[in-house]
């Protein structure tokens, strides 16, 4: 009696190792597809059919449902269970936290293979602060779409459900489509956007929900490429000094990407050549949004080599693709000019000088020559009027007086300069002068 009893469990255990070996063999040879992740929110529902699944609504002994863990736990069929299967279909009704593991489905397709499906769920609850948004609408329309993220479409689809939307903890009212239309989106509808789809199964009603989040990009305008600068075909330069050459363009509204100016030579872009640093900067002015981009050429030294190249600045748009050709002009010594400026001033201070010291020669010189240029516009006869004293002298005083205006004054101002003279005592007298 003891012996056969200790025979029954040998026997028994055999049996599992037996079994445990030809399930592992059996699994050996399935065929594994990816794992699928998604994340729940605790007391909401769930209904799971693997991507690749073409009939979910195979018969129930076509497939085996369990759960992972330190003990694998089949899944029922029996629809009284919040977690059951139907088929390929994994149903997690009402779940908790506890739901949480790694799920798997053993198919055995009607041409006799095995196909093993596998999906991570995770459960959190409403006070997490986990991030269960699906992934973002993030575009620049003026009107935004939002699509009901495909786990809960799909059941709402299989199962005849209702939708409805929230922004945020508010419902919209009156929307009951798939796809949720904002129109003339503005920074005010930026929020989380929740699509609830409420579902009927074996007569008990459940909800599953999935969120995005809506986030409004800034409108942008892709216009022509225009070139600002280098406005001029030639700039002035020196050899042996250094020089910066400045290409900007102008790309639109708010361009992001695409839009860059950039300096070429011999048809290759300057990045990095001896001597050559190119430098090339974006900026969205504010508050325009113009977009400029600037590529700043900096030459260390210009040589000789510099005046007989081509310097060719390029700006590329989204659309369109402009360059214009700039050449750098050996700068004019600026010492003849400056030679040339000292001679003029020294002239300038000589004849200052001459005319200071030698007025009234260059009056008296020119005096022939301009009078008959003058011309007598008051009407008078004498040009000056000679006046003298000759009391209270003595004689020998007297003469010399009298000599120096009847004689010697008349015989310059009136002979050789051209004036009239009035000299008292001669012109005062009837019939003379």
């Amino acid at each position: 009696m003891d012996a056969l009893q200790l025979l029954v469990p040998l026997l028994a255990l055999i049996s599992t190792y037996e079994w445990r070996s030809v399930s592992a063999t059996s699994n050996s040879t399935c065929s594994e597809l990816d794992l699928e992740h998604f994340k729940l929110l605790e007391g909401e529902s769930f209904y799971f059919v693997p991507y690749d699944l073409d009939h979910p609504n195979s018969p129930d002994e076509n497939f085996t449902w369990y759960k992972n863990g330190l003990e694998v736990e089949n899944i029922t069929t029996d629809e009284t269970h919040e977690t059951h299967h139907h088929g390929g279909a994994l149903f997690l009704l009402n779940v908790s936290t506890a739901d949480s593991g790694s799920y798997t489905a053993k198919q055995t397709t009607p041409s006799g293979n095995c196909v093993t499906h596998h999906v991570s769920i995770k459960v959190f609850n409403g006070s997490s602060g986990e991030d269960l948004t699906y992934g973002a609408v993030k575009n620049s329309k003026l009107n935004k779409v939002i699509s009901c993220p495909s786990p809960v479409k799909s059941t709402c689809d299989v199962f005849k459900g209702k939708f409805t939307w929230y922004k945020g903890a508010n419902l919209r009212q009156g929307e009951h489509e798939a796809k949720l239309r904002v129109f003339n989106a503005t920074e005010e509808d930026e929020d989380i956007y929740t699509c609830v789809c409420t579902w009927t199964h074996n007569h008990h009603v459940y909800k599953t929900s999935g969120s995005r989040r809506l986030i409004k990009l800034e409108t942008n305008i892709n216009r022509d490429v225009q070139i600002l600068s280098p406005n001029n075909k030639e700039q002035l330069a020196d050899e042996g000094v250094g020089i910066k050459l400045n290409c900007t363009i102008f790309c639109g509204t708010n361009v992001k990407r695409d839009c860059k100016a950039s300096w070429h030579l011999n048809n290759k872009e300057i990045s990095q050549m001896t001597g050559y640093n190119q430098a090339t900067t974006r900026e969205i002015e504010e508050p325009s949004k113009n977009t400029y981009s600037t590529a700043i050429l900096t030459i260390d030294k210009v040589s000789a080599k510099d005046f007989q190249q081509e310097f060719v600045c390029k700006g590329q748009g989204l659309y369109t693709y402009k360059e214009t050709t700039l050449t750098l002009k050996q700068r004019e010594s600026i010492i003849p000019l400056a030679i040339g400026g000292v001679c003029v001033f020294f002239i300038c201070v000589l004849a200052a000088t001459l005319v200071k010291c030698f007025a009234i020669d260059l009056a008296l010189f020119f005096r022939p020559y301009l009078h008959q240029c003058r011309h007598n516009q008051d009407g008078s006869v004498y040009d000056a009027f000679v006046i003298y004293e000759t009391e209270d002298l003595d004689e020998d005083a007297e003469d010399k007086l009298l000599h120096f205006v009847t004689v010697a004054l008349p015989s310059v101002l009136e002979e050789k300069c051209g004036y009239q003279l009035f000299i008292q005592g001669r012109d005062d007298i009837p019939g003379e002068g």
